[in-house]
């Protein structure tokens, strides 16, 4: 299955005689047990060749950015927690503008296929021959509902290489963790995955944890772990956090 089709034109409403177009980028709510452990809870707007604002947008707020006037853009904003940068929300030019035409909607949802196609950006990969909204609707369908759990290395390799079908869009292995940590409101870093209460005496099982890093948390205690998944081992790391 092929997604060489361009999906999308440049709204009418901007110029075409300029390179570039400002937007609203609007940011996502974060989950509320983010809100709880991360009352700090910012974001760091990131979009290759665009203009951006200098200081992290505050939660729920707009940031105003200049873009590369490109069908599938992508912009990012990574949440930044207890000194610590966690898997970011996404979107992409035009497909993600808002009803007004001015503000770009940023989604949890869209966070993953944003960074495949920042990565293809900085590899001089032209974006625009990419199905966009397909792509987002395949890569939804196939995550089990967590589209971070998806290979995104895997495909960012396929995607521009000529050969890529949508079988290319899959899961990383994933497996059961058990981890001795003290009683609490755990969470894993992806917004999609919930909170686990544990008491005193108990082991946190983590179920369907992909292969690769992630960041632990609990909510009533500072900082955070590192947590390294293979398919044999477990490592887990603490780290200090404002």
């Amino acid at each position: 299955m092929r997604f060489w089709l361009l999906a999308l034109a440049i709204p009418a409403g901007c110029s075409w005689y300029s390179a570039s177009v400002e937007v609203r980028a609007r940011l996502p709510e974060a989950p509320e047990h983010w809100r709880q452990a991360f009352p700090e809870l910012s974001f760091e707007l990131v979009s290759p060749d665009a203009e951006l604002p200098q200081s992290a947008a505050l939660l729920g707020g707009l940031g105003s950015v200049r873009l590369p006037k490109r069908v599938n853009w992508p912009v990012l904003a990574y949440p930044w927690a207890r000194s610590v940068r966690l898997s970011p929300a996404g979107a992409l030019y035009p497909l993600d503008l808002a009803a007004d035409g001015e503000s770009l909607e940023l989604s949890w949802e869209h966070g993953p296929a944003a960074e495949v196609l920042q990565a293809l950006v900085r590899e001089d990969f032209d974006v625009s021959l990419v199905n966009g909204e397909r792509l987002l609707a395949e890569m939804h369908a196939r995550s089990g509902g967590d589209p971070y759990c998806l290979d995104l290395t895997l495909l960012a390799a396929r995607l521009p290489s000529g050969e890529f079908r949508v079988t290319d869009i899959r899961p990383l292995p994933a497996r059961e963790v058990s981890l001795e940590v003290p009683p609490g409101t755990w969470f894993l870093g992806s917004p999609f995955r919930l909170t686990q209460e544990l008491d005193a005496r108990q082991a946190l099982v983590l179920s369907s944890v992909p292969i690769g890093r992630h960041r632990l948390f609990a909510v009533e205690l500072p900082g955070g772990f590192d947590l390294f998944v293979s398919e044999r081992e477990v490592f887990l790391l603490p780290f200090d956090g404002d």
